[in-house]
């Protein structure tokens, strides 16, 4: 029998990813660019602590359902169109800044969100169809900071630049960078190898096979602890830092900022042992571990070299599991891009559940209590959930 050697996989998979990582880079500027400013907004609309945290909250809130919707999609619209479909939501960020009032910029905030929770769902799809599965593991590490990267530069950059052009034009800018990659996701976007059996079923059926995998609870409930508590910090630490530790909001955020920074390198670096390494599991339940106990630090310590400290590990942690997470998604048995966009729907949909109260909780008991600390607890807690999980899931592992 004639073996015939696989063809090369093309070139014009690193235009794909390119445009998939910057669509969703610049959306974490957007989404968190609204942090620095949350106290202004509650001056400005007369807002409680929980208000505000709305504005950031809705956005999570989008990712509740809408990853299910994202699925349902691909079968129907094809990975590509369903991707721009959520790049033009993402796009009505232009017009938040220039809300007259809280409803309004909250509706926009949420159209913003549903755009982001399609782009989220359907990012690995893309790159199961486009990359060979030894490549997956590096392309995973490297996604999976996409819009931690973004948020990480905004948490630095957009309180300099707000003082400099001003609020308003400092959101409105990240929202026209969207818009011009939306048009190249548009010109640019394809598919490859589409799985025609797959995709024919019906979608409730589909969802009903992906609804009955043990994995896909596990991974939602693992996933739920860890972004519950990032959404957390990444909402109310500035604030907290200004407010009990003497820092500005620029001093805040850009020490927010460094859990992100450090966590970009840690990301790829556990991208690039998940290639040459047989075991998943010990990095995800092992850095949620050092996860939970180094969230403890940003918050209890007084000194800033601890703080310092605890955010570089904190950072380190939070990221280093999540290419061996979608790596491990992606190898289980019958994985197909659509179905992982299925299972994806209910991995962000379930997560955010929890995720979207989060900051609304800390905000409320900060309004209770007088302190951030109680809802800070309480989700650095919730992180043990990633621990469970990556004891209970499966070891997909193999040596390349």
């Amino acid at each position: 029998m004639n073996h015939s050697p696989a063809p090369p996989p093309p070139p014009y998979r690193f235009l794909i990813e390119a445009l998939l990582f910057l669509s969703y880079f610049v959306f974490g500027l957007s989404w968190i660019g609204y942090s620095p400013f949350l106290k202004e907004f509650q001056a400005l609309y007369g807002l409680s602590y929980g208000q505000a945290g709305l504005l950031i909250s809705s956005v999570s809130f989008a990712k509740i359902f809408v990853p299910f919707l994202a699925g349902w999609l691909a079968v129907r619209l094809g990975i590509k169109r369903a991707l721009l479909l959520g790049m033009l939501c993402i796009c009505v960020s232009l017009l938040s800044p220039f809300m007259p009032d809280y409803f309004l910029l909250l509706a926009s905030r949420f159209a913003f969100g549903v755009g982001g929770a399609v782009l989220v769902t359907l990012f690995g799809s893309a790159i199961l169809q486009w990359f060979p599965a030894n490549e997956r593991p590096v392309v995973n590490g490297i996604n999976g900071v996409a819009v931690n990267a973004g948020i990480t530069l905004s948490l630095f950059l957009t309180v300099p630049l707000a003082e400099r052009f001003g609020r308003t034009g400092t959101l409105a800018a990240y929202a026209a960078i969207s818009l011009l990659l939306a048009l190249g996701w548009w010109v640019f976007g394809r598919e490859r190898n589409a799985a025609p059996a797959f995709a024919a079923a019906p979608p409730a059926e589909s969802y009903a096979n992906v609804l009955r995998m043990r994995e896909t609870w596990l991974l939602a409930l693992g996933f739920a602890g860890p972004l519950s508590l990032y959404l957390v910090f990444n909402t109310w630490l500035p604030t907290f830092y200004h407010q009990t530790r003497g820092m500005t909001l620029a001093q805040g955020s850009q020490l927010t900022g460094l859990a992100n920074l450090v966590g970009i390198p840690a990301a790829v670096i556990g991208g690039v042992l998940t290639k040459h390494l047989a075991a998943r599991k010990p990095f995800i339940w092992g850095s949620a571990i050092v996860l939970s106990v180094s969230g403890f630090g940003l918050y209890l310590m007084r000194d800033p070299a601890w703080i310092t400290t605890s955010a570089v590990v904190f950072g380190i942690s939070l990221f280093l599991w999540v290419a061996p997470l979608t790596t491990l998604a992606m190898e289980l048995p019958g994985m197909t891009p659509v179905r992982f966009g299925m299972v994806m729907g209910v991995f962000f949909g379930v997560s955010y559940i929890v995720a979207f109260f989060a900051p609304l909780i800390t905000g409320a008991l900060r309004d209770a209590t007088g302190s951030f600390q109680p809802g800070f607890f309480l989700f650095t807690i919730s992180c043990w959930s990633l621990v469970v999980a990556g004891i209970l899931l499966p070891e997909t592992g193999r040596r390349t």
